[in-house]
């Protein structure tokens, strides 16, 4: 005779069965299951830092723009000049302009409120933090760009390049025009 349990829940009698559900896995089903994910990750980890590389300049890319229009606008605004440039050392206290063509330490956007052609208090607008050590942001002639009150470039216009460390694939590059416009483009690197 057949042990029977009666379901509280459904009234029915359920018939235990001398065969047990397996629990857990086998030692050769586990192996085969890491080969998969192995084969998995060693595809995808590759490419995912490819993308992870190309947003980081692309946001590098975006945040400079933003800070060259930053500068433009408020020069109209304020009819003063306004000026992006690299920083000298982002953790001082008082910020100054490096001079320097190397724009990957940060930079920052200040305008000449009272016309002395030096950096003052209240006059910085922004600041960018440096960027990723795998990122290098140089220009070839440029150590500052500044707008007048109507908006205009003051000096030259020129390329700044912006690569990371993966050899022959593609930057970005912000080119200047002589008036001040701006427009990014993708550049390969070398």
């Amino acid at each position: 005779m057949a042990d029977r349990n009666v379901s509280p829940q459904s009234g029915r009698e359920l018939v235990n069965s001398k065969v047990e559900a397996q629990k857990g896995l086998t030692l050769l089903e586990l192996l085969f299951a890491l080969a998969i994910v192995s084969i998995l990750l060693s595809m995808g980890v590759p490419s995912f830092r490819n993308v992870i590389m190309d947003n980081r300049l692309s946001d590098g890319s975006n945040a400079f723009m933003s800070s060259i229009n930053a500068a433009r606008s408020s020069a109209i605004r304020y009819q003063r000049q306004a000026t992006v440039c690299p920083i000298a050392d982002y953790d001082a206290a008082v910020l100054s302009c490096s001079g320097d063509r190397d724009w990957a330490d940060g930079w920052m956007v200040w305008v000449d409120q009272n016309r002395d052609s030096l950096v003052g208090a209240g006059e910085i607008l922004s600041t960018q933090e440096p960027m990723d050590n795998s990122i290098s942001f140089q220009s070839a002639t440029v150590t500052a760009i500044s707008y007048d009150g109507r908006g205009f470039l003051t000096s030259g216009g020129d390329d700044l390049l912006m690569c990371d460390n993966r050899t022959n694939e593609e930057g970005r590059v912000i080119r200047i025009n002589g008036v001040g416009r701006t427009e990014v483009a993708r550049q390969v690197c070398l």
